[in-house]
């Protein structure tokens, strides 16, 4: 991930949605107090679609994984699970398929009908750690 067009210290609030983190790049944008907000996926995130079409599932050390590539920039302030049930049509699940890792490791989806899945994900909030608490060579 590259430099974000933002200028330095000036965003109340980043939020990453299912993308790659880099904390310097967040730590650098935000503002004194500022927060940044995590969203992955949890274990069972579409798992009425993993478990039908065989697709890629979520790794279990997710979370731990975020945690460790913010841990010099950012400390976790809370978090908050969320779910939602949805019923997607064929080309609808075709889509949020096609728009995950599993693109690249399955055949297109052929689905007979709507389909119901569970749509559930991990909010992580995180602010930024004191500069005592920084790594050396640390920003």
């Amino acid at each position: 991930m590259g430099r974000l067009p933002v200028a330095d210290g000036s965003a109340g609030v980043v939020l990453d949605v299912f993308a790659p983190r880099n904390g310097p790049e967040f730590r650098r944008v935000l503002r004194p107090g500022g927060v940044l907000l995590v969203v992955t996926p949890a274990a069972d995130h579409l798992r009425e679609l993993v478990e039908r079409l065989s697709l890629l599932r979520v790794d279990p050390d997710k979370a731990e994984r975020v945690a460790a590539s913010l841990d010099g920039h950012f400390a976790p302030a809370g978090e908050t699970a969320l779910s939602r049930t949805l019923t997607l049509s064929p080309r609808e699940a075709r889509t949020l398929v096609g728009m995950g890792p599993s693109a690249w490791h399955s055949t297109p989806v052929t689905l007979p009908g709507p389909v119901t899945v569970t749509a559930s994900v991990r909010l992580g909030v995180y602010v930024e750690r004191s500069t005592s608490s920084q790594p050396a060579g640390g920003s």
